[in-house]
């Protein structure tokens, strides 16, 4: 038997550390905290630092130009969901590309960085993908263009960069139980136009896209999901995305070819077209969030039309019957009687301006005229002519500033300034009105304010002032219609700007609005 005591020690050369030196591939390990833990030789020649420089050190802050890439982004999504990761990258130090395997724990992450760096292919890769990006973003950025006419060229830029010879936009009809292409981008043989339909069990792999809501990605479908294989179209290679509007799947941004490929499709590609189809999606719900504003502002304007035609009439009969009552039995009415056929005949032609600032509302979004550039001054050198009576009357003093010269509707801005100092000359309080006017240039917008030393607002009713019909004053007070204010913001609004009101019960109140500059080109 053997000497427990003389037994010869076993080699260290098959521990973890000794493994990981002896092969070719870079090695690391990171903490939770993305602190270097471990090093071999290859990682401390790809870092070019030595394992005790690194070790206990943030691998962000050491190397800050892989922060905010697919290094970090990978990195972080295998830290978070404890699934390993492999992807591709290029790594500028050493101006080459690499293949990296991201493995998770509870205690950090292990990483093998192997090069797969051929110099020829890897320049044409790189300037094929700075290309697609280019034409991509040209095509997105062309914001003055519909969307109809972005997609169509933006699904070929796909497509041949991906390498498939079909690309569409569909939407699902579940209704109908079909797809509709709405955009497709496919060889001229190929008889498919936009808004043909098919069948939803003819197109098994985007079914799997809109009930998972979840990329597809098939090198060979027979071979990968044979499930999926569709006898009528014949789709061998798949790269799917799906498309979500307003919380729901809206369709599939696809792309697919009718063999199946040699290589699968890269890390980068899936990106890629994940990147696109949040654009799509995005532009598809701000189409259909401006359809329902659409809608909406036009049901608004034919409510707003039909209660002022239809409900003007019967007020308009209440008003002369009750002033007929008035002119024929005036003597046999007592003062009360007289007073509460005022108080109806006020109360009726109250109703009738109330039901003509709806009207009004209504109409912002369609009767306004084109924005164009227009000088502050002279609108509001009219507004001052109209209210020149009542700022006599009250011995008013209106101080205003030089205006700017700004991007708007003329006689909508008109509108709000005329709301704003009849609403500061109306509530002034015991004293004479004093309003200023002022102008300030905050990037490529202006900042107009109208200040007054009323009787100001209390800030508990900031937000309240500038919904429909709503008042802070009595009648007794002078209240008006409540539709104001209302009117004022759903202008400023139609001119891409904001307002607002800095309340001050002591000191008066000011309202501030935004308005964009207007182009210099137009001066």
């Amino acid at each position: 038997m053997t000497d427990p005591e003389t037994r010869s020690e076993p080699s260290d050369q098959n521990s973890p550390e000794e493994v990981l030196e002896r092969v070719t591939d870079a090695v690391f390990a990171l903490d939770e905290d993305w602190r270097f833990t471990y090093c071999n030789d290859q990682a401390e020649t790809l870092f070019q630092r030595d394992q005790a420089d690194l070790r206990g050190e943030i691998i962000w802050k050491e190397f800050p130009m892989l922060t905010d890439s697919p290094f970090q982004w990978e990195h972080e999504r295998a830290m978070e969901t404890q699934e390993a990761v492999t992807f591709e990258t290029h790594y500028p130090p050493q101006d080459g590309w690499f293949e990296i395997h991201v493995y998770p724990s509870e205690t950090g992450l292990s990483v093998y960085v192997r090069d797969i760096t051929e110099p020829d292919d890897r320049q044409q890769e790189i300037e094929k993908r700075e290309q697609a990006l280019r034409r991509a973003n040209e095509v997105m950025a062309a914001a003055d263009q519909p969307f109809s006419q972005q997609i169509e060229p933006l699904l070929e830029v796909v497509r041949t960069t991906v390498g498939t010879e079909f690309a569409t936009l569909s939407r699902v009809n579940e209704d109908a139980g079909e797809y509709i292409f709405e955009h497709v981008a496919v060889p001229e043989a190929v008889d498919l136009e936009p808004g043909d339909t098919t069948p939803l069990e003819t197109l098994p792999n985007c079914s799997r896209v809109v009930e998972t809501a979840e990329t597809l990605v098939l090198q060979d479908v027979k071979s990968e999901a044979p499930e999926l294989v569709d006898p009528e179209w014949g789709i061998a290679c798949y790269l799917g995305t799906p498309v979500i509007v307003q919380g729901e799947v809206y369709g599939t941004f696809c792309f697919y070819g009718m063999e199946a490929r040699t290589e699968a499709f890269s890390d980068w590609e899936v990106s890629f077209v994940g990147l696109l189809s949040n654009w799509v999606s995005n532009e598809l719900e701000h189409k259909v969030y401006k359809q329902e504003l659409e809608e909406s502002n036009e049901r608004l304007e034919q409510f707003a039309y039909a209660a002022s035609h239809d409900l003007q009439e019967p007020l308009r009969m209440v008003t002369s019957y009750l002033q007929l009552l008035e002119s024929r039995y005036t003597d046999d009415l007592d003062e009360d009687g007289r007073e509460f056929i005022e108080f109806a005949v006020d109360g009726a032609d109250r109703m009738r301006d109330m039901i003509d600032g709806l009207l009004e509302y209504s109409q912002v979004e369609t009767r306004g005229h084109p924005l164009e550039p227009v000088e502050l001054n002279t609108v509001l050198e009219d507004v001052r002519k109209d209210l020149q009576v009542k700022t006599e009357e009250t011995d008013a003093e209106i101080v205003t500033e030089t205006l700017p010269r700004v991007e708007g509707d003329s006689d909508q801005l008109r509108e709000v300034f005329q709301n704003l100092l009849d609403n500061a000359i109306e509530y002034s309080g015991d004293e004479p009105p004093r309003v200023h006017v002022s102008a300030e240039r905050a990037g490529d917008e202006w900042m107009i304010s109208v200040r007054d030393e009323g009787v100001g607002i209390d800030p508990a009713d900031a937000d309240r002032i500038f919904k429909v019909f709503q008042s802070l004053h009595t009648q007794e007070e002078g209240a008006g219609t409540g539709i104001g204010l209302a009117l004022c913001e759903r202008i400023i609004e139609r001119h891409g700007g904001d307002i607002w009101v800095e309340p001050d019960p002591r000191d008066g109140t000011t309202f501030a609005f935004t308005l964009p500059v207007a182009d210099e080109s137009d001066n």
